[in-house]
């Protein structure tokens, strides 16, 4: 799974890191602070790792799942460019 993660500072990627590393169920893969970009391999649901993120702190938005481009969802964004906005567009790629 990939989120997008509002990530302001070293703190924030650190806390990010701690949520997740005391989830034993969530692998963290990649965590890239300045591009604001979480990539996970879990076996829990997308929403409970969205909750981990959201209770670090930090601000959380599934961007992707799945392990080949065939047949992932990706998140377009929302119509009115507010980041994390609830309208944004879910699309099969």
């Amino acid at each position: 799974l990939e989120f997008d993660v509002q990530m302001s500072c070293q703190g924030c990627a650190d806390a990010v890191r701690a949520a997740l590393e005391a989830a034993p169920e969530v692998k963290l893969l990649e965590l890239r602070p300045q591009e604001q970009s979480v990539l996970v391999e879990t076996t829990a649901a997308a929403e409970r790792v969205r909750e981990l993120l959201e209770n670090s702190g930090c601000r959380a938005v599934l961007k992707g799942m799945g392990g080949s481009s065939e047949g992932q969802w990706g998140f377009l964004g929302c119509p009115s460019g507010v980041w994390g906005c609830p309208s944004g567009v879910w699309v099969l790629l």
